[in-house]
């Protein structure tokens, strides 16, 4: 049976109750009907929930690909929104994305596998624990898809296990942080899946962990995800990923000492934590705490020595110092941990010699812009590295692209000491203010 005809025996929608046997939608306030048309494109929806279903595909499942103007597809999706209490400029369920189509944000769930067997809440708790295992220590991108699959097998093994569904939300969003997708296709699906992971355990600290974070990074809902990220806390006061994502709201609205406090909460909670450890390291230097900074990468260093990413971010600390030696040195690290081929690194040194770091990191973003032109993904290095050398022009034009991304890369934005190159430029305050992100005296 398609998801479609599933869905035909009734579904949860949020805190809607549909039966589109008799075009009925039982909410809050009450009952309401609605004609078979609009219940149809409902359904249609909701079958391909968090994805992007296009006019013509509306079209096709809805009106039987007859010939239908814009204007009717816009005033029917106009009512269905009303019938569901949705608004287009804050969508809760319905998301239109210009010259792209249609998008339900919420996951329904069908009435038919409320009544899950034993064996398949057996089978989710199996998947749900082995994406749990997969992501206990410092995730990667092999275990991330791992662990994504085990969490979307266990929701579907299981649609009422709050537990997988905020797993599911969580894996999602992570992928988004280590670019294994963009955000603009993901953060829609890891909205749906820990709404209604809030909706079916509100006592799930998880759940409010997962909603929060991606209201954050998806919407930059400042907020509604601090209410989520203090109700988990509340809820679990020993969950480490509560404090550290309460501690990177704090940090964006450049409320440092209280960030701070808050991942060394969570450093309390799981001393041994090195994904802990990283966002303490990303936390101080938002601050620029520099000296604490550069203390707690060594830190890190000394506990996983292989760390091409620290060693890495320890090139932007000492170039803002003007610390040129260690700066270089540390990119040599780096760039021999990330397995950089022997005459590149000796270009580097013969260009440093020559004519000192900032030559060095043109010759970086040379590479990456190559790498670019292949399709690999660069965008954030690039913008970090033109950050640095105030190459304006250059950054106005990756921000953009990595706003179209979703990149979560942009959150602390206003608060990066990577970009005080960009602060007087007329198109800074424009760009941030058009992002509704904090606006920084």
């Amino acid at each position: 049976m398609t998801e479609g005809g599933r869905l035909r025996a009734g579904f949860q929608l949020g805190e809607w109750l549909v039966r589109p046997e008799d075009g009925s939608l039982n909410g809050p306030a009450g009952a309401a009907r609605i004609e078979p048309l609009l219940m149809d494109l409902l359904v249609c929806l909701c079958s391909r929930a968090g994805q992007v279903v296009s006019k013509q595909d509306l079209i096709d499942a809805v009106w039987g690909g007859r010939f239908v103007s814009d204007e009717t597809i816009k005033s029917s999706l106009y009512q269905l929104r009303k019938a569901l209490d949705d608004s287009p400029r804050k969508p809760r369920f319905i998301e239109t994305l210009p010259k792209r189509g249609y998008r339900m944000l919420v996951q329904p769930v069908s009435l038919s596998l409320n009544s899950t067997s034993a064996a398949g809440k057996t089978e989710a708790e199996d998947l749900l624990r082995k994406g749990q295992e997969l992501l206990s220590g410092q995730p990667n991108a092999a275990s991330l898809k791992q662990a994504r699959l085990y969490f979307e097998r266990a929701a579907q093994a299981d649609p009422s296990s709050a537990a997988a569904l905020a797993a599911l939300a969580h894996t999602y969003t992570l992928a988004v942080y280590v670019g294994l997708d963009s955000g603009s296709e993901l953060f829609p699906r890891a909205q749906a899946a820990a709404t209604r992971a809030v909706e079916l355990d509100s006592n799930l600290a998880e759940a409010h962990v997962a909603l929060g974070a991606v209201r954050l990074v998806q919407n930059y809902d400042f907020n509604s995800a601090e209410k989520e990220f203090q109700t988990a806390i509340r809820l679990k006061p020993e969950d480490p990923a509560a404090h550290c994502w309460y501690a990177r709201l704090l940090s964006a609205q450049g409320k440092h000492a209280e960030a701070i406090a808050e991942v060394r909460r969570a450093l309390q909670t799981d001393p041994l934590s090195l994904p802990v450890r990283r966002d303490l390291l990303e936390t101080l230097f938002m601050a620029r705490r520099f000296d604490e900074t550069i203390a707690e990468a060594q830190h890190l260093l000394d506990l996983s020595p292989s760390s091409p990413e620290i060693q890495l971010g320890l090139v932007w600390i000492y170039h803002l110092q003007k610390r040129e030696k260690e700066a270089f040195s540390s990119l040599v690290s780096g760039l021999t941990s990330l397995g950089v081929a022997a005459p590149l690194l000796e270009r580097a040194q013969k260009t440093f010699q020559r004519s000192g770091m900032d030559a060095v990191l043109r010759l970086w973003i040379d590479v990456l812009e190559q790498q670019k032109t292949v399709g690999q993904k660069a965008d954030a290095d690039l913008l970090v590295l033109h950050a640095l050398l105030a190459n304006k022009d250059r950054c106005f034009e990756l921000l953009e692209e990595v706003h179209q991304l979703k990149s979560p890369f942009l959150l602390r934005l206003p608060v990066s000491p990577v970009f005080d190159s960009l602060r007087s430029d007329r198109r800074y305050s424009r760009f941030v203010k058009r992002l509704g992100l904090p606006a920084m005296g």
